[in-house]
């Protein structure tokens, strides 16, 4: 449902990405929703599949087609829709947006981890 809402005005991002399994229907079914609306759509398993230094991408299309896009990240700001199949782990989709953000801006270090304040305990 918040997938066909988010593309549901193929104007309001550039792209999309899916993370998750090529074996997974769920994360197929995730690829076909914006192929369908016109909105370009990568479909990668690991991060593996991104290259950064030639801005290429081995991808899978809905149909189950396999397929490199090079130059697939255009030069200046773009919106980037983000998804993953249900049982997609979460770094998995992490280390997909790390290499975007490489390719993005090359100097990028990663993400940084936040500090957190030990969490209070009650004591009634």
């Amino acid at each position: 449902e918040v997938l066909e809402e988010i593309t549901a005005d193929p104007k309001a991002i550039d792209m999309m990405i899916v993370v998750g399994g090529f074996n997974s229907s769920n994360t197929s079914h995730l690829q076909e929703i914006p192929e369908h609306k016109g909105i370009p759509s990568f479909w990668v398993d690991t991060a593996e599949r991104i290259d950064v230094a030639h801005n290429k991408i081995l991808h899978k299309l809905a149909h189950g087609e396999l397929k490199e896009t090079t130059n697939w990240l255009p030069k200046g700001p773009i919106t980037i829709g983000v998804t993953s199949g249900a049982s997609t782990p979460d770094k998995a989709v992490e280390e997909v947006l790390e290499k975007v953000f490489r390719i993005k801006d090359p100097s990028f270090k990663g993400i940084a981890a936040k500090e957190c304040k030990p969490v209070a305990t009650p004591t009634h």
